[in-house]
Parts: C-alpha cells; structure tokens; sequence
C-alpha cells in the first residue's frame, strides 16, 4: 500500500521541495461536490436565468387566462340573444362546418389548456431557478407563485364546472 507524501519533505523522485501552498495530492481525500466555486462574498448574485425564464411563462399564462375569459365573454354576448336556437343549431348539425358562434368558446378552452401547460412548465423552471445557491431567488418565487396560482385557478374551475355539470344532469 503506497502512502501519501508529504509534501513538506523532498520529493524522492526529483529531489526537490514542493510548495507548502500548492494543493495536496491525497488519493483518499474527498472531491467537491460542486462544480463551480461558491460565489464571492463581495460581489451580489445575479438572477436566475431559470427563474426570469419562469416568470416570463407566468405572464404569458396570465395573458391566455385573460384572453380566455374575454372570449368566453364574446361567446356569452353571442349566445345571449337566443340560446334556444344556438343550441337548436349545434342538434343539426350534421358533419356540416361548425356555427361561427362557438369559435369564441373554442379559443377560450384553447387558451385555459394551453395556460395550464405553460404554467406547469414555469413551476418546473421557477422551482429548479429557486433551488440554485449561486443565484438570487426573485424572480424564480414570483414565477412559482404567479404559476402556481394560473394552476389551481385553472383546476379550481374545472372542478366548479363538473359539479355544476353533475348537479344539472341530476335534476
């Protein structure tokens, strides 16, 4: 078993004394477990490009869940004049184009499907960007809050609509 040198005393193989300040070449001792050094203590963190990325999908998702609730107002204003014969409309339809009233509705849903998606994948970049060492954490919380809440809307929604819908079918 080969033991470790000192590094104080002459190298056998060269003659000669190595330098008390440079680094220590243990076999046994234990490597970092980061890549990057740790940041200074004088120079301020930058923000996380995760977490900025992370809040810019929070925009969007809150610019799709407007543009949702704006079309569902379209197609409510639509409709309101006379439902009876919208929904008589939609009964005949028989593999013929869809009226031009329900478009409204149907870019409304588009845009509630596609919020949550990007909202999801905010979570997962806000919470990656709020789980670095190196980096400040503000935008990545606003991203997983902002996220967060487009998600539980979104889901809190759903779930009013299939109540509301189970309750209809039962009376």
């Amino acid at each position: 078993m080969e033991e470790p040198r000192n590094p104080i005393q002459p190298d056998q193989d060269t003659n000669a004394t190595e330098n008390p300040e440079q680094t220590y070449d243990n076999p046994y001792a234990s490597r970092p477990s980061f890549k990057s050094p740790p940041p200074r203590e004088n120079q301020p963190l930058k923000q996380s490009g995760l977490g900025i990325a992370s809040f810019i999908l929070a925009l969007v998702t809150v610019l799709l869940v407007v543009g949702a609730f704006i079309s569902a107002a379209v197609f409510a204003s639509n409709v309101s004049d006379d439902p009876q014969a919208f929904l008589n409309e939609l009964e005949n339809i028989n593999g013929e184009a869809l009226p031009s009233n329900i478009v409204p509705i149907l870019i409304a849903g588009f845009c509630m499907l596609a919020s949550v998606g990007v909202a999801i994948i905010g979570l997962i970049l806000g919470i990656i960007g709020a789980a670095s060492k190196t980096r400040r954490k503000t935008f990545a919380i606003i991203g997983i809050v902002l996220n967060g809440l487009v998600v539980l809307v979104t889901v809190g929604l759903v779930i009013i609509g299939l109540v509301s819908a189970a309750a209809q079918s039962t009376i």
